[in-house]
This record gives structure tokens, C-alpha cells and sequence, in this order.
């Protein structure tokens, strides 16, 4: 996998690890150029997260289905840092119809 995955796949699914991701994407979005627009969508995916759940518990079994369905969805979403144009197109477009809960 991936750096993004793999360090994803080290950290505790609760809220703060959503925080601490989002930023790191953001900071990639300044930092990457070449690939603003899949950070961006990501960061936008763990941005609509928090929003959900910042004030209030995470349930458990929904923290753990979230948190596997992340891991996969960035899986796939590095798998276009080295791919084609056009299938980089074809993750970025499946990306910003991803949902997290």
C-alpha cells in the first residue's frame, strides 16, 4: 500500500486520527501540486466526518465501519498517484462520489 494507507492503517479509528489525517492532506494539497485534487477529496471526505461527529460519540461498530471503508477508499485513491491520466481521472471522478457513512 501506500504511505497515506499505511500510516492511516497504524492510528486508532477515533476522531482525532480523522483530524490529524484531514491535515496531513492539506498540507499535501500546497506541497503536491500534480495532485491537489485527490487530496482535496479526500480531506473533503475526513472533513464531512468530523463535522458529523465532533460534537458527539462515535458509535463503535460505526467508528470501525467507517474507519475499514477509509482504509479502502485510500487504497484505491493512491492507486492514482502512479496510474494513467485517464484512469487517474476514473479514481478522482469514483472518489468524489465516495461517502464514509
Amino acid at each position: 500500500m501506500g504511505e497515506l494507507h499505511d500510516w492511516l492503517s497504524q492510528q486508532h479509528h477515533g476522531l482525532k486520527t480523522y483530524k490529524a489525517f484531514r491535515q496531513t492532506l492539506i498540507d499535501r494539497v500546497s506541497s503536491d501540486a500534480q495532485h491537489r485534487a485527490l487530496y482535496r477529496l479526500l480531506a473533503g471526505l475526513t472533513e464531512e466526518y468530523i463535522a458529523r461527529y465532533d460534537a458527539e460519540a462515535v458509535p463503535v461498530e460505526v467508528a470501525d465501519q467507517t474507519y475499514r471503508h477509509m482504509l479502502e477508499i485510500v487504497a484505491t485513491a493512491e492507486k492514482a498517484l502512479t496510474a494513467s491520466a485517464q484512469q487517474q481521472i476514473q479514481i478522482l471522478n469514483e472518489l468524489a462520489a465516495a461517502k464514509l457513512v
